[in-house]
């Protein structure tokens, strides 16, 4: 049976009216247009609905009991489109990314704030995880987009680079400028006791690779989980951590900190990581936008440490 929702209506507003051409204006038809509506749910249904004459328009039996039945369809039926229409609403303000913590740290709560401003009552779901387990979410539709700081191999998934960040070397100010210059080279490393990150960050690849490079296994004094760690023991003066600038942005206003420059060090790549295969929500793309500003921003304020994408 093909009856559709706008017969249904023609026929309660038909069965409240009796009255064609009165019918016929409210949805913007003509008499024999209605006519023919009316005809073809009858014969749809197999039974006549209405009794016609020259001078009034009357509902048979069946007719007369299908009104309730069919107001309750409808009934049902608008129900069920408010409440796929509120659904959709909920979901076109719903925004999950993935990112590692340096870059949740400093890319995210700006562009959080900034959706929050544009949209009434956004709900953001922030992931700050792995590299690896950030596009690990991607691929499982389980955000919409994630930052990370490498280009993944996975032939379904897109990559933006918006910017690349210098390794720096984060000190005490203990460590005068006498044990520890302003600008230091990557040979000069290995006679520093230094601190990175564990071997599953993206921090210690970079670092690793950088120093394989020249024929030499990176073996670090101490490998933490966490920044907020790593500053601890340097503040404490236990050694010199190893990190993107970004990741030791939000140390910068500790006291007793300093940062020094690695002349011939790695760059980080960092990018936006999305599925090829589907378009991004209004919301995911307005966060996008929004990312790019913020990574802008972050070249124009620090342009020694922070740099523009390898294309640009």
């Amino acid at each position: 049976m093909n009856v559709t929702p706008r017969q249904l209506r023609i026929f309660l507003s038909l069965a409240q009216s009796l009255n064609f051409s009165r019918t016929a204006e409210q949805f913007f038809v003509t008499q024999p247009s209605l006519s023919k509506a009316v005809k073809d749910l009858e014969e749809e249904l197999g039974v006549p609905l209405f009794e016609r004459s020259t001078r009034s328009v009357r509902l048979t039996p069946a007719g007369e009991q299908l009104v309730p039945m069919v107001r309750r369809i409808v009934g049902e039926f608008d129900t069920g489109l408010q409440h796929m229409q509120s659904r959709a609403e909920q979901e076109a303000h719903r925004l999950a990314v993935a990112a590692l913590p340096s870059l949740a740290n400093v890319l995210l709560p700006g562009v959080c704030a900034a959706l929050e401003q544009r949209y009434a009552q956004p709900h953001i779901a922030v992931h700050d995880c792995a590299d690896q387990a950030a596009v690990g979410r991607v691929v499982n539709y389980q955000v919409d987009f994630a930052l990370a700081s490498a280009s993944p191999s996975n032939p379904e998934l897109h990559y933006e680079e918006i910017l690349r960040d210098r390794f720096v070397l984060l000190a005490p100010s203990a460590w005068g400028r006498k044990r520890l210059g302003a600008r230091v080279a990557m040979d000069e490393l290995n006679d520093l006791p230094l601190i990175s990150m564990t071997d599953a960050s993206t921090a210690m690849k970079y670092m690793s690779a950088a120093f394989l490079q020249r024929g030499v296994v990176f073996r670090p004094k101490l490998q933490l989980d966490q920044i907020g760690t790593i500053a601890g023991f340097v503040k404490q003066g236990l050694g010199i951590a190893v990190l993107p600038y970004l990741g030791i942005m939000p140390l910068l206003s500790l006291k007793g900190m300093r940062v020094a420059e690695i002349v011939d060090g790695p760059v980080r790549s960092v990018g936006i990581v999305s599925r090829k295969a589907s378009a991004p929500s209004a919301i995911a793309a307005q966060a996008m936008i929004e990312i790019r500003a913020v990574a802008d921003r972050l070249k124009q304020q620090s342009p020694e440490w922070i740099w523009p994408p390898a294309a640009a």
